[in-house]
């Protein structure tokens, strides 16, 4: 599921995003970041599931709770539900880039597949979401810039690490800039196993297809 994951892989803001990556200046003097922000494998009780705002509540390993968030577009993933085991992994990167003003709009985009593995459900999503902000005033001495986003809403936030602080100072006021969250997620329902007699066609650690089967109890 690659989801939004709120806590505490969390829903990254911008603030996050512009303090994670290095900068790379292409040969056009566009300004270029990107990092990786999440990398995490977890294990995790279903709690709750809210299938009409795509949130589902788990309880990790150490007792504490996360909201995950599910993209509408993902609609070919395993179904879970209260007191399903999952092993979850967890990838995310972050891409910010300065951009000519009559570039086109980015689109978020969702894709998602499901299969077996050791005879398991498995489901893995992929979301990119993107967004255009505006800046609006930049304060290099204090590591700072305020923009506008997609809602129209004026932010500030304060840019901590080196390597952004450093794309900060490319940065000027009028540029549009495009950022880029990629969620990568998978899981097993772990508690759940494809009935015996249905042969599945699966490859460890990958999304294989199989026959609609009705999951027995894991013994």
């Amino acid at each position: 599921m690659a989801y939004a994951l709120r806590r505490p892989l969390a829903a990254l803001v911008l603030a996050s995003t512009l303090a994670a990556a290095p900068t790379v200046l292409t040969p056009n003097a566009w300004a270029q970041a990107s990092a990786i922000t999440g990398n995490q494998v977890t294990s995790a009780v279903v709690e709750t599931v809210d299938s009409g705002n795509g949130n589902v509540l788990l309880r990790d390993h150490t007792g504490g709770l996360v909201t995950v968030n599910v993209p509408k577009g993902a609609h070919n993933l395993p179904h879970l539900q209260p007191g399903d085991q999952i092993n979850l992994r967890f990838f995310q990167t972050i891409d910010a880039e300065i951009v000519p003003p009559d570039a086109p709009v980015p689109e978020s985009t969702v894709s998602s597949a499901k299969g077996y593995v050791h005879r398991h459900p498995h489901g893995t999503l992929i979301s990119f979401r993107r967004q255009r902000v505006h800046v609006l005033a930049i304060d290099v001495p204090h590591h700072t810039v305020t923009f506008t986003d997609p809602d129209d809403m004026t932010r500030t936030v304060a840019i901590h690490q080196k390597p952004m602080q450093d794309f900060l100072a490319t940065l000027k006021v009028g540029d549009d800039v495009d950022v880029t969250t990629m969620d990568a997620v998978s899981f097993d329902v772990t508690n759940r196993t494809v009935n015996p007699n249905v042969t599945v066609s699966e490859k460890s650690g990958q999304n294989a297809s199989a026959p609609p089967a009705s999951p027995a109890p894991q013994h």
